[in-house]
Formats: structure tokens, C-alpha cells, sequence
């Protein structure tokens, strides 16, 4: 049997769609599974043993895509033509990623339900298209529910998987025993919080664990954060630097006493390694991006506890910024993480 994945979206929604590949490989132990994504994405799928092939689309950010992208994805449309597949699932909900689906030579072709409704012969070139109402499920449901509805899969959905034979050390951290992951760096701005605001935390998680690793990109502005907690609090605060590839950032995560940093792909990451989070949400829903399988406290923008109506939920989220998330209250979900 060869299954076919499509999800051209960011690194977190990569890993995301990994329990749905670890309960296929499960289930059907034979299978070859193909899994297409964006060229950046692969990094953090290389801990998926289950994916036998993996190919890259354009990058995720348009100001990166180049030339050889555009070749490449003629080569990949290629290859599908000539290649049989026994299913095709396209869970990215776009036309790229229907494009890549429609290519394939397969007799059954599925997508997730679409945000907006297909038409014409993208339409008609799919079996079927799930029912699932993703709108208020975690998007780890969104993408199992819409392959199990037509390959059958276990019930209970898996954890999220970066397996801990594949990590590798980094090695400014392999002597250390203590420590949080602090991670202030994200490549959505929107998403940013103030260098006063870390600090604060920085200084709050000092007091209880020997080390914090304050994780960011390769970014100048990120960086310079970073050496700022360092400067300030010395040698035990480590910057990586945006030196530590996600390989290197699995093996702290499954070492670390806690993560603390917004719902990016490093949040989706600690949850594969079991780590325990404070997750950040800012104009993330917790419902679709809470740490998946893994203990954590979620810090929102404003308390939506008493808010029955989900749709109002979203409302009051997303009309906030990751300005608006109270220090205090990060504060208190460090230490009620670390009591456990």
C-alpha cells in the first residue's frame, strides 16, 4: 500500500500531521508513506521514522521562494503522474496543495473539508471530502478525523512524534541537569512579546531551575534579545542563537523541566518530547493549538473561562495581541508547572 499526505503550510502544521502518520504506519505496518510539504518543514519531520519519502514545495515565506523551487515542484508533479498510489489525502485546504493531489495517479483521492467550498474540476477530482467540522477541534483532529473517515485508523489519536533516537546534542548544554526552555524568538512578529516582560520570567525561572536556554532564530533583533537576558544574568542564561536545529532543540526539549515561549513550532515540538509547557497563546485559539498529548497551562490574552460560545471565544482572542498577555499570569502557570 502507498499512502500519499499533502500539507504545504508552516513547520508547526507539519508536525502536527504526524500522529495521523505514526496511526496509519500502525495500522498498516506495509505501507509506504509519502508525505509532501514545504521546503523548510522537513527539518522537523526528519524525527517521523514512519515517512519512507518526503518532498519540498516552495518555501513558506514568498520573499524565499526561488527558481529552483519552481523546478523542483515540476519534478515533483512528474513523478506523481508516473507514480500509483493506493490513497491520496490533501489536508493543507488550498489550491497548491489540491494541485499536487489531482496530479497523483490514484483512484482514491480525499481532501479535508475546505474552508471555502471546491468547484468545478478541483471538485469533481476528489472522492470525497470530509465531513469533519474542524472549526472548534484541535488541528491535530482536523487532519486524523479527515484521513480516518476514509482509512480506517485507530480511535485514540497519537501523541505528536519526534522520535528520541534521532535527537542530537547541542553541545553548550550537554553538562546541564536543570534548566527551562525559554523561547523568545518566533518568525510571526505578531507574536513578539517585550524584552522587560522576559526578563521578568527570566529572572522568575532563575530562582527555581539552574539554567534557562533562551531559544531563538538567526534573526539580529532576536539575538540581540537574547544576549540582553545574558548580559544581565550571566552565564546561566545560554542564547542558542538560532544555532540549534530542531534535531538539537528535540534533545533539550526531552531534558528540560519546562518549556515557556508562544503556540509556535518549537511549542508543538516540546509536546512531541513530552515536555512540559507554558504556552502563550496570544491570538492562537487553545483549542486548535494547545500543546497536543503533553501537561501545560495556556496563558490567553484575556480570560475567556466564563465565555460558553466558542465563536465569541475567538472573537475576544484574536482581537487581542501576545502585548496583552498578562506577566503575572505567566508567572503563576511556571510555578504551577514546575510543582509537578
Amino acid at each position: 500500500m502507498r499512502l500519499l499526505f499533502i500539507k504545504p503550510k508552516h513547520i508547526g502544521d507539519s508536525l502536527i500531521l504526524t500522529p495521523t502518520l505514526v496511526a496509519a504506519k500502525q495500522a498498516y505496518p506495509d505501507a509506504d508513506i509519502w508525505v509532501i510539504v514545504r521546503r523548510g518543514c522537513d527539518s522537523i519531520l526528519a524525527g517521523c521514522p514512519e515517512i519512507d519519502r518526503m518532498f519540498m514545495l516552495a518555501g513558506v515565506d514568498k520573499e524565499s521562494r526561488t527558481k529552483a523551487d519552481a523546478v523542483r515542484q515540476a519534478g515533483i508533479l512528474a513523478r506523481l503522474a508516473v507514480t500509483s498510489f493506493d490513497y491520496v489525502f490533501e489536508l493543507g485546504d488550498g489550491h497548491r496543495g489540491r494541485l499536487f493531489a489531482r496530479a497523483a495517479r490514484t483512484r482514491h483521492r480525499y481532501s479535508v473539508r475546505p474552508s471555502a467550498p471546491m468547484r468545478g474540476a478541483e471538485a469533481r477530482a476528489f472522492n470525497g471530502v470530509s465531513k469533519h467540522d474542524w472549526r472548534w477541534s484541535h488541528r491535530v483532529e482536523k487532519d486524523y478525523r479527515s484521513v480516518a473517515e476514509f482509512l480506517p485508523l485507530p480511535d485514540e489519536i497519537p501523541p505528536l512524534r519526534y522520535d528520541r533516537a534521532l535527537i542530537r546534542p547541542w553541545e553548550p548544554a550537554a553538562h546541564l541537569t536543570d534548566f527551562a526552555v525559554l523561547q523568545t524568538g518566533t518568525r510571526q512578529h505578531f507574536n513578539r512579546w517585550t524584552l522587560d516582560r522576559w526578563r521578568t520570567v527570566c529572572a522568575h525561572l532563575l530562582a527555581r531551575v539552574d539554567s534557562v536556554i533562551v531559544s531563538t532564530g538567526s534573526a539580529a533583533d532576536e539575538v540581540a534579545e537574547a544576549e540582553a537576558l545574558r548580559a544581565e544574568f550571566g552565564p546561566r542564561v545560554l542564547p542558542t542563537r538560532g544555532a540549534a536545529d530542531w534535531s538539537q532543540m528535540a534533545g533539550l526539549l526531552y531534558r528540560a523541566r519546562l518549556y515557556v515561549g508562544p503556540a509556535t513550532a518549537a511549542m508543538h515540538l516540546a509536546a512531541a518530547c513530552g515536555c512540559p509547557c507554558v504556552a502563550m497563546m496570544g491570538r492562537a485559539l487553545e483549542e486548535h493549538f494547545r500543546p497536543w498529548r503533553a501537561p501545560y497551562r495556556a496563558v490567553t490574552t484575556t480570560d475567556v473561562t466564563n465565555i460558553a460560545d466558542p465563536a465569541e471565544r475567538e472573537r475576544l482572542i484574536k482581537a487581542g495581541t501576545m502585548q496583552d498577555t498578562p506577566v503575572e499570569k505567566v508567572l503563576a502557570a511556571c510555578d504551577e508547572m514546575l510543582a509537578q
